[in-house]
């Protein structure tokens, strides 16, 4: 699975470049409908290469319920101890740096590009 979209959103992998490319608004209500998009971030790290690039600059909204998927996500990668991962943002959407800065806790090595 590489593509994930429903009314406000969609989710996109590019497996050549092991990035995840996410658009408009994440209400789902909980992990069960979140557990597709969490499948397209694992695919990431069973991949060969160990750098993983998610992109949110044009994700505008997301629930605790999103975060909570990148959470778990941030973990496993943490866990895997050899995965390169990149977060990049956009400076005009204001809930992207607070929320980046709460997953870097959880992997220090966590790479933050907000532009």
């Amino acid at each position: 699975m590489t593509f994930v979209n429903g009314q406000s959103f969609e989710v996109n992998l590019d497996p050549a470049t092991a990035t995840v490319f996410f658009k408009g608004a994440l209400r789902l209500t909980g992990s069960e409908d979140y557990a597709p998009i969490l499948t397209i971030l694992r695919a990431t790290l069973a991949r060969e290469g160990n750098q993983v690039i998610v992109d949110l600059r044009e994700l505008d909204f997301l629930n605790s319920s999103g975060i909570t998927m990148f959470s778990r996500f941030v973990i496993e990668a943490r866990d895997r101890g050899d995965t390169a991962l990149t977060f990049v943002a956009s400076d005009s959407v204001p809930w992207h740096a607070r929320s980046l800065k709460n997953l870097q806790r959880l992997m220090p090595a966590l790479q933050i590009r907000i532009g």
